[in-house]
């Protein structure tokens, strides 16, 4: 490719750059969050019973280090953009906030969630090659940092990390043969092509398609305003979903009062009795345990200040009313003073 013009200088050095190469390796993330708040209550007060509970477990496949790493990352800079002109997509739970805040809800509309099951694992190697192919014209028109290669080299190198990626696990190698690693760089862009094509396709197929509005999506999570519509299509729509891809499956929450998407609850309170605008709040998972780092810990005195200002930064960005913002800095305080943290400092970071 550097020999044909398609690859810069600078480019060319990253990627062939000799360093230490190793394989991949997974390890696995437990969910915590996914436990009864019952049996963790339970184990609190009898540890010896830890034994008996079965965790489930995120596999990740980290490529750090491997050779497949750095043309993930030459990948990516050209299929992130393309993602970002997705209509649907939200960089953050930021965004979604800024939506929402100039959004007229009707006042009988669903609040409805959505999550793709197991997104990274349940797609073909093929139908990703094939969603860049759709995607090109979109990605040509997108500004790069670096050269564009033509779609041909785009595409096997796309092939090469796609079908080549292996690691270690316990002691044995292993090669996946569908979906994406979650610890490759390319992944969730490569994956948000697809599951773009899928939504879309879902949409365009529903036979009530135009009750539905303010769709959204952050990765394997969505959220939609369904207006004058039922339950039972609500339901339909998702028995819909689930029937139009092999491995992609849709799981869904749904509610005319409250509804949870990323770190926010979204919900029908005085503002929105006032002006049709949704209300919000911080949303907290039960299994939250508030771990701030410790006071005493060995960290420069600016990196405690960070974690407070970036946590009252999130409420004050998560929350519309000022009373239940005054009661979210309160318990914060209360979290960080059973962490060691001085007690009249927070007051006075609390009044401002």
């Amino acid at each position: 490719m550097h020999r044909k013009g398609v690859m810069d200088e600078i480019t060319f050095k990253y990627l062939s750059a000799k360093r230490d190469l190793k394989p991949g390796r997974l390890y696995l993330l437990p969910k915590l969050h996914k436990l009864d708040p019952e049996l963790i209550e339970s184990v609190q007060q009898n540890p010896t019973l830890y034994k008996n509970v079965r965790i489930q477990g995120r596999p990740i496949v980290s490529l750090s280090g491997t050779v497949l790493e750095r043309i993930g990352q030459y990948l990516d800079k050209f299929m992130l953009p393309a993602v970002l002109k997705q209509e649907t997509h939200l960089r953050d739970s930021l965004e979604f906030i800024n939506i929402i805040e100039k959004l007229q809800v009707k006042p009988d509309a669903y609040l409805v969630s959505f999550d793709i099951k197991e997104m990274y694992n349940n797609m073909s190697h093929v139908e990703m090659i094939d969603a860049v192919k759709h995607a090109w014209p979109t990605i040509i028109k997108c500004k790069h940092a670096i050269l564009l290669p033509p779609l041909r080299y785009i595409l096997e190198l796309l092939k090469i990390v796609l079908e080549n990626n292996e690691f270690m696990f316990n002691g044995k190698f292993y090669k996946t043969s569908t979906g994406v690693p979650m610890g490759n760089s390319l992944s969730p862009e490569i994956t948000d092509l697809r599951v773009y094509e899928v939504l879309n396709s879902i949409l365009r197929t529903f036979q009530h398609k135009q009750k539905i509005s303010s769709l959204y999506r952050f990765r394997d999570d969505g959220f939609f305003i369904y207006n004058e519509g039922t339950d039972d299509e609500i339901s339909q729509f998702f028995e819909h979903a689930n029937r139009q891809h092999a491995l992609l499956k849709f799981t869904h929450e749904k509610s005319q009062t409250k509804m949870q998407f990323l770190d926010v609850l979204v919900f029908k309170g005085l503002r929105f009795r006032e002006t049709g605008i949704l209300d919000l709040t911080t949303f907290r998972k039960k299994t939250e345990n508030y771990q701030y780092l410790e006071r005493s810990s060995c960290h420069p005195s600016s990196t405690f200040r960070g974690i407070i200002k970036g946590e009252m930064l999130r409420f004050k960005r998560c929350t519309n009313d000022p009373v239940d913002l005054q009661t979210q800095y309160a318990l914060f305080s209360e979290r960080l003073i059973k962490r060691g943290y001085p007690k009249m400092k927070l007051k006075l970071l609390c009044r401002k």
